[in-house]
């Protein structure tokens, strides 16, 4: 609250219990004494003598705490005008979450702050990956923002309601009735256009006539999956229309989206100095990170602790979840965790896997090419992997929807470097796609039907040696070790991979790709010779 709100609340109190208007000095001493100045100091700043400026506010104090019904001083203040004023403020909450356990994020709730209060933002959009914190940071600023506003509504889109209905729900908190509702639920012959936009009307006029918070969570149940454009799913197009009036119409509220991608149209709409804005969360800083992982009782050396919180790229449900794993799996042995790598984390998988299933094939072509990568890829290279080729512009909308969501990372020059080293991905997210790939050629072998064998190399044809190590050791050996699982015999393995190798030879170069690389590579780890037939290519592309 600031010091003219402040005076705006007393202004109120005033004019209902009918006590006239503030005095001049008296609103120059308010202003003075939420800056937090002593009476000395408001005397030299008006012109008045300290002591006459503490009777004056002493007779401003007690008029207060008659109004109020409880004790007004100097010292309180700001904390009874702004419990005054929750308490006039309506609220709902839904099913918002309980924070009373919050790292960090100072920076992001001052940027919100500016945002919302200062700024007047009309919509501001919190976004980011699963478990980052986007929810308790929404619920963290509705409360703090609270006394703000006359009306605070929470409401989740997990369950994807239509918009009619949610409208409906709004607008009966926003009236304290059902009133504005009657006219229209009794014309049984309007359409559900009719009423959507009817409801719609409604709702832009409480916006207007009413300063509200209006929170809608989880956004992403309303937007398709696996779609590049973060498009509305069938059916929901109208929540788009509603977005798009509450960014550009004039009012006095603000609404708050929360997800894991930007609807279609938000990013448009938004820029720096525009009504519309929205934040990308990253991880939590280290030191917000260190204490969760003290709470959850890892009291391992600060090294070991950094080590875990670069693991999970600081995504504070992540670092719950591996915190659990390390206590009950590992004694709270971080590095034992660690050193073990790929399937220990299997209480994440989860996680990953309803992020990674939200992203486009092309999206997700790009994310295994990160992994077999092992470290920072640049874009010119990223493209020539490519198979079938992409151009600049696609993959460029690719790798940016990516960043958006926090799927993928910078790698930043070192101090005798003069350039980036590329996109990469956090330690964690490489580890569940890298074994993703794995399970799903693993598949592909088994079944004869080649998509990612085809696609994409097991070991990079251009990658450094001790990359193609790292490739060997986390990608081919395991999937040869999972494949032997599979077949009751080497032998019959050998059968089915020669029998892949006969169906390619039929095939052009176009739809080959990396398969021959690939079967050469597998075949090399099994220590086996290689069917004759096919020449051995060192880039397939040269």
């Amino acid at each position: 609250m600031t010091g003219p709100e402040a005076l705006s609340i007393i202004d109120q109190l005033l004019e209902q219990h009918q006590h006239g208007t503030l005095k001049t000095i008296q609103v120059a001493i308010v202003l003075q004494v939420w800056k937090r100045d002593s009476y000395q100091e408001i005397g030299s700043e008006l012109g008045y003598e300290p002591e006459y400026v503490k009777k004056v506010a002493a007779q401003l104090w007690r008029l207060l705490s008659e109004l109020v019904g409880k004790k007004v001083c100097k010292s309180n203040l700001c904390s009874m005008l702004e419990n005054y004023q929750r308490s006039l403020t309506i609220t709902d909450w839904g099913e918002a979450i309980d924070v009373s356990l919050f790292y960090g994020r100072q920076a992001e709730l001052e940027t919100l702050e500016d945002w919302i209060i200062a700024s007047r933002c009309r919509l501001v959009g919190i976004f980011g990956w699963g478990g980052i914190g986007k929810t308790a940071l929404a619920v963290k600023l509705a409360q703090r923002f609270e006394s703000q506003f006359e009306y605070v509504v929470w409401r989740s889109l997990r369950h994807a309601p239509i918009l009619n209905d949610l409208l409906a729900e709004l607008l009966a908190i926003f009236t304290a009735s059902s009133e504005g509702l009657t006219s229209i639920g009794i014309e049984r012959s309007r359409t559900d256009a009719q009423v959507r936009k009817s409801l719609l009307g409604l709702l832009m006029k409480q916006l207007r006539a009413q300063r509200c918070l209006l929170v809608l969570d989880h956004v992403e149940s309303i937007l398709q999956q696996a779609d590049a454009r973060c498009s509305y799913l069938s059916g929901y197009e109208d929540y788009g229309e509603m977005f798009d009036r509450i960014s550009a119409e004039r009012h006095q509220s603000c609404t708050i989206l929360t997800g894991r991608e930007k609807p279609q149209g938000i990013m448009q709409q938004e820029g720096v100095n525009l009504p519309v804005r929205s934040i990308q969360m990253a991880g939590i800083s280290i030191a917000a990170a260190q204490h969760i992982l003290i709470d959850k009782g890892l009291e391992s050396p600060q090294f070991d602790r950094k080590e875990l919180i670069h693991y999970v790229g600081g995504n504070p449900l992540m670092l719950k979840l591996v915190a659990t794993t390390v206590q009950n799996l590992f004694s709270g042995n971080i590095m034992a965790f660690l050193t073990e790598g790929t399937g220990v984390f299997s209480n994440l998988q989860d996680l990953f896997a309803q992020q990674f299933d939200r992203l486009s094939p092309l999206q997700q072509q790009v994310m295994y090419w990160l992994a077999i990568n092992r470290e920072g890829v640049t874009l010119a290279r990223l493209k020539a992997e490519f198979l079938p080729a992409i151009t600049v512009p696609i993959l460029l909308e690719a790798l940016e929807t990516l960043k958006d969501r926090s799927a993928i990372l910078l790698c930043r020059r070192c101090a005798n470097e003069t350039t980036d080293r590329g996109l990469t991905q956090q330690p964690a997210m490489m580890e569940y796609v890298t074994d993703r790939l794995i399970q799903e050629i693993d598949l592909e072998i088994i079944a004869g039907e080649l998509e990612l064998f085809r696609t994409h190399a097991l070991l990079e044809p251009q990658a450094q040696d001790y990359i193609r190590a790292a490739q060997i050791q986390l990608i081919l050996q395991p999937l040869v070790d999972r494949l032997l699982t599979h077949f009751t015999t080497r032998a019959s393995l050998e059968q089915q991979l020669n029998s892949i190798y006969n169906a390619l030879s039929h095939q052009p170069q176009e739809i080959i790709g990396y398969a021959e690389e690939n079967l050469l590579d597998i075949f090399d780890c099994l220590q086996t010779d290689f069917p004759g037939g096919i020449a051995h290519h060192v880039s397939i592309h040269s």
